[in-house]
């Protein structure tokens, strides 16, 4: 078997594909993004996520009772999507928002833009997550229905990257390591049942790992592990690893290196991956104008043989001095020099393109209690037995939930302008605009569903991007199918494209095709 190393060095740089927000998925340790909605691996491109951390106000202004969240203000969104399409990245990772409150315009503007979106199923509200203290108390029906309901609430987005089931729940606090790590593994499988059985495509279910460096490699190894005797893969176990992880880490300060940062130490100890890694944060502001050297001399250089990219912590600024722009009592905005910095660090990347078709497809990963307790003593492998699933929580994955808000994006829809001014980090107005590719309205994948066919008898054609109004909110459902291990996407979308466009004959073409 080819290195990954060995399969890199094959591939030579090559201009980036136009982007297409189509649904991503994964394939051993890489994302993939479609090329086309045909979905041919030969053509597909392995996905790196170039994104930023994104939570206007802190989680302190999310209120779980209130009719607004940091996607549900369309002119703001329409705002911040200009700014992303600046700064040059694909990604976004959101940490709380409401499931019960309409996101279709701000998914819609974001989709437009081309931007994927990682979303944390938690808030830091009671109930709303998985206490570290007391994972048994907190894991009950009342946590699981709002993580259906966001799920649902989501799904049909096919700009969702992915969700993360937690975040820094498993530290080196008390006796945290030993007691959280199996419930973290009920509460994806949990989501993987719910999403296999409710959601017309699966979407990858990942966490985001504390920066310590002996107990994020313990963890990793814990959460992708899905294999008891090393030949055959355990379905509790499969059902419950993480599809992807995550390291928040800040190791890499300015005037550190490839060394002193500590990333030799992550290159040569996640080398075993069989799932997506990516730094979901990283950035360290000890010396301020960040210069993210880290960027070009590490994360898409030394690591891109094993990580997928990340998420630099944040977007704007709040009191611990992390972000990338500033506001103003008016919601103006301006770029701080850290965002011409990283904008600068963007621009001048060259990643390899690597087709799906190189990668090799490894999935299976021993549980190795030893090893993992040799990393660090106090992790709570607990012979990698789960909790018991309860009633109540099953009886909701077999019928779904009451959601009265199933989101889906909007067609004909134009983002709004917006009265807010944009400057420089010098202080001069800036008017950028609203850059939408064709390419982006293609939503969904034609004959994906095809290879359900064989394994589950039947399939199901839906639509992802449904006609609905502006103004109004979506309560579309989709229809209930059951996955296969593929995290590709069944369906095809009913997309508003002029009349005699190219775009418009692809698509007609390929839909008259499944006909």
């Amino acid at each position: 078997m080819f290195s990954k190393k060995f399969l890199l060095g094959l591939l030579a740089a090559s201009p980036a594909l136009v982007q297409a927000v189509l649904p991503i998925h994964a394939k051993s340790y890489r994302f993939i993004r479609p090329s086309s909605p045909d979905n041919d691996p030969s053509d597909n491109e392995v996905f790196f996520i170039k994104g930023v951390d994104y939570q206007p106000g802190g989680s302190s202004a999310f209120k779980n009772d209130g009719s607004e969240d940091v996607l549900s203000d369309a002119e703001t969104c329409a705002r911040d999507a200009v700014v992303f399409q600046q700064l040059g990245i694909n990604t976004v990772r959101v940490y709380s928002l409401n499931p019960d409150i309409n996101h279709d315009k701000c998914m819609t503007i974001l989709n437009d833009a081309g931007i994927y979106v990682i979303l944390d199923v938690n808030s830091g509200n009671y109930g709303e997550n998985l206490n570290r203290a007391d994972p048994s108390g907190s894991y009950n029906s009342l946590y699981l229905g709002r993580i259906f309901r966001f799920i649902e609430a989501f799904k049909n987005y096919p700009n969702v990257l992915g969700f993360f089931a937690g975040n820094e729940i498993i530290n080196d606090e008390k006796n945290y390591a030993s007691i959280d790590p199996q419930y973290i593994r009920a509460v994806q499988r949990d989501m993987k049942q719910y999403i296999a059985k409710h959601s017309n495509r699966t979407i990858p279910v990942g966490y985001s790992a504390a920066d310590n460096v002996q107990l994020r490699l313990a963890t990793f190894k814990y959460l992708q592990c899905n294999v008891l005797n090393g030949t055959t893969i355990n379905k509790e176990l499969e059902e419950s690893k993480s599809d992807f992880f995550g390291l928040n880490t800040y190791g890499w300060c300015d005037g550190d290196d490839w060394t002193s940062s500590g990333y030799s130490i992550i290159n040569s100890t996640f080398t075993d991956a069989v799932i997506p890694l990516i730094f979901s944060e990283y950035g360290c502001n000890k010396k301020t104008p960040r210069t993210f050297d880290e960027v070009s001399e590490g994360l898409y250089d030394g690591l891109v043989d094993e990580f997928s990219g990340g998420l630099v912590y944040e977007f704007n600024e709040e009191a611990n001095n992390y972000g990338l722009v500033k506001l103003d009592s008016d919601d103006n905005l301006q770029y701080k020099d850290d965002f011409e910095n990283l904008q600068k660090q963007y621009d001048s990347l060259k990643l390899p393109s690597i087709k799906e078709s190189s990668v090799a497809n490894d999935t299976l990963y021993k549980c190795d209690g030893a090893a993992i307790t040799s990393i660090y003593s106090g992790f709570g492998v607990m012979n990698f037995s789960l909790p018991a699933q309860p009633t109540d929580i099953a009886s909701m994955i077999k019928n779904g939930v009451a959601a009265n808000n199933t989101g889906s994006l909007l067609s004909d829809y134009t983002a709004p302008t917006f009265s807010y001014t944009i400057k420089d980090a010098d202080g001069n107005v800036q008017t950028p605009t609203l850059s939408i590719d064709s390419t982006n309205l293609m939503n969904a994948l034609s004959t994906a569903f095809v290879a359900d066919v064989s394994s589950t008898g039947s399939s199901s054609v839906t639509s992802t991007r449904a006609s609905s109004s502006s103004s109004s909110s979506s309560s579309s459902s989709s229809a209930n199918s059951t996955s296969s291990n593929s995290s590709k996407s069944k369906g095809v979308a009913a997309i508003n494209v002029p009349a005699g466009s190219g775009l418009f004959v692809l698509l007609s073409g390929l839909i008259t095709g499944l006909l």
